[in-house]
């Protein structure tokens, strides 16, 4: 499991990565054990990823739900296939652009740019669930640009590990994009019993 220190080292090579510096490779782990350690940033997010998803649904939507076992089961599963299955896609695209040594990159850039953001937008959902006024809309406002701000990076990410390449980085992104949406839209009837 990697410790605290580790992950801000991981996340300082992020930065450096954002901001296109080469510096960037001492801090990210592009090997395979890289790879593999990169997915504690799933088991790290997990947690506030499954309980955002239940609050939002229980509170914040005009059809509420009574969070029990079944739903926390299906929004776990939600979750997993979210984290997944844009990342399946993504690997399809780099293969068919030639570039599969960019994925491995992209999934290990990825994984630990989501740890940050789904801690951001759970503890960011749970204060907009309190309902407290202003403070309520005032953390949506920087909740949205948050999330906007997240996919923009991403395609910044995506587009130089990608070898700065303009098509594959725009086929990566929508096909991603278009993947989590749905999962999102198939996973949210489903956990509400759709």
């Amino acid at each position: 499991m990697p410790t605290p220190g580790e992950i801000l080292f991981y996340m300082r090579g992020l930065w450096l990565l954002i901001k296109g510096n080469p510096a960037h490779t001492r801090y990210l782990d592009f090997t395979e054990r890289g790879l593999a350690r990169s997915f504690w940033a799933l088991a790290f997010s997990f947690p506030f990823m499954v309980a955002s998803e239940l609050v939002s649904l229980s509170v914040l939507v005009p059809r509420t739900i009574s969070v029990g076992a079944r739903e926390i089961f299906r929004s776990a599963l939600v979750q997993g296939l979210g984290w997944m299955g844009p990342l399946v896609v993504l690997g399809l695209v780099c293969m068919v652009s030639g570039m599969p040594r960019s994925f491995l990159k992209i999934v290990v850039a990825t994984n630990w740019m989501s740890l940050p953001i789904n801690i951001f937008a759970a503890l960011a959902i749970l204060l907009i669930a309190t309902g407290l006024q202003p403070l309520g809309s005032i953390l949506l406002l920087v909740f949205q640009a948050v999330v906007l701000a997240a996919f923009l990076i991403e395609i910044r990410i995506v587009y130089l590990l990608m070898n700065e390449k303009a098509l594959p980085t725009a086929a990566a992104i929508i096909a991603s994009a278009i993947t989590a949406l749905l999962i999102t839209d198939i996973g949210t009837r489903y956990i509400m019993g759709g």
